[in-house]
């Protein structure tokens, strides 16, 4: 089977070998994006603190399943609306079962949650039989994204095996436990924690970089990181870089697969410049700058708790804009799947217990939610998560009991944390691929660790988009109440089995003895 890495075409230069997007010049006779080899991607977006009760407000009665126009979009999901027909919500699912309390009220939540996301095993667990202490300890499961690089096979092999981005830039107190757990969801070993990038720059560097050192003849990862600096000190984008190399690239292309060449270079440089300008806002000083993204090793604890950046902090280069910030990360990750050079990606939109404050969200967002608007005013993202709010675990008319309804501040944060996902999700929708978008070859999910206010591992927020024809769209599917619920261990293990094909046995701890099963709710 050949794969569509033969259409790919390389830029290079002194310490750049840029990867171009798809160009049909270059294609082998007779291949198509939609042939078999289609890039298989996985996307998994998470926000931390839960959600608030708006995010169930249009959810089925337990067991029920809502399709097409039966399908409402809850009001803090509304900027989901370009891309519902390819959007599943998934409610009454549970990530509890690794616990050897046996119970969905888990503490410390937001380091146990946060670690068992992407994992579903106990991080204390494994600290305590290896008897460490556990305010030290390092240690997990190997997550899912990471299982789907190791076993996905050759045909899915990118130059970076997965890529881990974030916009946490206030570490905050952590419940006793590793900030590896606020700060990471990619394990690709139990010891061996992949930690977010969450510098722009550094990220960039990273993609335009990937392959130098084997891909650019003579040239070794260190002086590709010597050009690199070079570069910046003498103020040149990269695509002065590869200048030449494009000049000779566009002579041997048609006049369609020119114009997508050219459109590239210059979305490209934008993206360079805004990269650059986020980066110089944030400062080093508060340990906001990433390690290298393709080498795993312990997670670096920040220099202090509570340091960091919120929205409108003067850092000597201008002030912090928490938007610009997800703005970029966002061309980042479309620039990383666009030109194949990963497929898998894991994106933290806050670590996982924020303290941030929210200044950044506009008035028409927090409007969706019916806040009033005043400027600058501070939402205070961790306070918001425990102020008013109070979901019930007893049922009332096939849903969980609203006591108290949940703030607003809370629910307008869940609100702009979920339309940074819906952008990302349709800027991949706008990219032709084959019979259909990117976004339908990719499976992208949008979830919190936690249900809402009560810290509770039940009844988590999910949405899932794409899959290829593997999963519905335009749904929303809801599983039984406390007890008689499903398990997110289920839901990556029918991803990776039913979209993936990786014949995965077992994913994810259940001390009650129960085996993995398929989501056959959420099949096609």
């Amino acid at each position: 089977m050949k794969r569509l890495m033969t259409r790919r075409n390389l830029l290079r230069g002194a310490g750049v070998c840029l990867a171009l997007p798809f160009l049909e010049s270059l294609a082998p006779r007779g291949a198509r994006a939609g042939e078999p080899g289609t890039p298989k991607r996985f996307l998994l977006c998470t926000f931390p603190n839960g959600a608030p009760h708006h995010w169930w407000e249009t959810a089925p009665a337990f067991g029920k399943t809502l399709k097409g126009a039966d399908f409402k979009l809850p009001r803090v999901l509304e900027h989901f609306a370009p891309v519902k027909s390819k959007m599943l919500m998934i409610s009454r699912l549970g990530n509890y079962t690794w616990s050897t309390e046996q119970h969905p009220y888990i503490e410390p939540s937001h380091s146990r949650l946060g670690a068992a996301l992407s994992t579903c095993v106990d991080a204390d667990q494994l600290g305590r039989e290896a008897r460490q202490d556990l305010g030290e300890w390092v240690g997990n499961g190997v997550s899912v994204d990471q299982l789907i690089v190791q076993k996905a096979g050759p045909e899915q092999a990118t130059r970076i095996p997965s890529l881990q981005t974030g916009l946490g830039v206030k570490p905050g107190f952590f419940d006793q436990r590793s900030y590896a757990y606020n700060q990471v969801l990619s394990w690709k070993s139990p010891r061996e924690p992949l930690k977010r990038s969450v510098n722009p720059k550094a990220v960039f560097d990273a993609l335009v970089g990937a392959g130098a050192g084997a891909g650019v003849p003579g040239q070794s990862d260190e002086e590709a990181r010597i050009e690199a600096e070079r570069r910046a000190a003498m103020e040149k984008s990269v695509i002065d870089g590869v200048l030449a190399d494009a000049n000779s690239l566009m002579s041997r292309v048609g006049s369609a697969d020119r114009k997508i060449v050219q459109q590239y270079l210059d979305s490209l440089r934008e993206i360079e410049k805004n990269a650059t300008r986020v980066q110089s806002t944030m400062t080093p000083q508060t340990g906001l700058g990433c390690s290298p993204i393709d080498k795993p090793g312990v997670v670096p604890e920040p220099p202090g708790q509570a340091e960091g950046l919120n929205e409108n902090d003067n850092t000597g280069a201008g002030p912090y804009k928490h938007e610009d910030h997800a703005k970029v990360m966002i061309d980042l990750i479309v620039m990383a799947i666009q030109c194949d050079v990963t497929r898998v990606i894991t994106h933290m939109h806050d670590d996982m217990r924020s303290e941030f404050e929210y200044r950044c969200i506009p008035e028409d967002v927090r409007a969706k939610v019916g806040l009033a608007y005043r400027r600058e005013a501070s939402l205070h993202y961790h306070s918001s998560q425990h102020a008013a709010g109070n979901l019930d675990r007893a049922t009332q008319d096939g849903r969980y009991k609203i006591v108290q309804q949940s703030n607003l501040d809370y629910a307008a944060i869940n609100c702009w944390l979920n339309q940074k996902s819906a952008q990302l999700a349709q800027r991949l929708d706008a990219i032709p691929e084959g019979d259909g978008t990117v976004l339908d070859h990719c499976v992208m999910v949008h979830m919190s660790e936690m249900r809402s206010h009560d810290h509770d591992g039940y009844d988590l927020p999910i949405v899932l988009l794409g899959g290829d024809g593997v999963f519905l769209n335009d749904a929303h599917v809801a599983y039984g109440a406390l007890g008689s619920d499903r398990q997110l261990r289920d839901l990556w293990f029918t991803i990776m089995n039913q979209y993936y094909g990786l014949g995965v046995s077992s994913f994810g701890e259940d001390r009650r003895g129960q085996p993995n099963a398929l989501l056959e709710e959420i099949l096609r």
